[in-house]
């Protein structure tokens, strides 16, 4: 009976956890409209890219905490996943910036091959930025990062399980 308990509370508080960080902590009513249930602030309707920031800093976090990040290494490791997460950002948001265009092409009764054209030279642009951007950011932890950290790291990016973080 205690067990049973104590299992109700803990499923309780990972539901609780979760609604938090996506919601970014409980404050996102106030600029999106969402109010409870899961996934507000776009994720709703399957969005990619707006979970919120408090998910990519959280997986910042233990991606340090794994690999034993010090107080001399954590500034550069910090500037590196910002940068990151904000070129990631700018691409899924040019990505969906561009379904309009997509959408207008497919409407005519011809596919309209200059504005799929454009938007995919749009795609191909923003990929590149963000491809420099990860080299960056990849280039940075990399030079503050001892040998067994970069042992770790490595063997995390090669892992086909899928636990980045």
């Amino acid at each position: 009976m205690l067990g049973f308990f104590f299992g109700t509370v803990c499923l309780l508080g990972l539901v609780g956890m979760a609604k938090r960080a996506i919601h970014g902590g409980g404050g996102c009513h106030r600029h999106c409209g969402a109010r409870g249930g899961w996934g507000g602030c776009g994720a709703r309707r399957g969005r990619p890219g707006r979970r919120g920031d408090g998910f990519a800093r959280a997986a910042g976090e233990v991606f340090k905490r794994r690999l034993r990040i010090d107080e001399e290494q954590e500034p550069i490791v910090d500037h590196a996943l910002i940068d990151l997460r904000k070129s990631l950002k700018e691409l899924m948001e040019e990505l969906e910036g561009s379904r309009a265009a997509i959408s207008g092409a497919f409407v005519a009764e011809v596919i309209d091959d200059a504005a799929l054209a454009s938007a995919f030279a749009r795609h191909d642009d923003a990929i590149a930025r963000a491809r420099r951007e990860v080299v960056s950011a990849m280039k940075q932890v990399h030079a503050v990062l001892d040998a067994d950290q970069r042992k770790h790291a490595a063997e995390w990016l090669g892992s086909t399980d899928g636990g980045w973080v």
